[in-house]
């Protein structure tokens, strides 16, 4: 995780409430998924639909989001 970008870590996150058919009101995420075939928005509240462990990954990668940097050279040195 240390390795990624924070926009991939952005997306990682975010497929766990795609997952479970969240509507985006953030563009840019409403685009990416929309482009997704299996994505299916329905939803603006999925919190109660989330796993103990869906939860403890988000948080987790909370995390890695607020201290990741947002350039990395090719071999993932910031």
């Amino acid at each position: 995780m240390e390795n990624l970008k924070k926009g991939d870590i952005v997306i990682i996150r975010n497929t766990i409430y795609a997952r479970h058919g969240y509507s985006f009101k953030n563009q840019p995420l409403r685009v990416f998924f929309d482009a997704q075939d299996w994505y299916i928005p329905v939803h603006t509240d999925v919190k109660s639909e989330l796993t103990d462990i869906e939860k403890d990954n988000i948080k987790l990668l909370l995390r890695y989001e607020r201290n990741a940097k947002e350039y990395y050279d090719y071999f993932g040195r910031g």
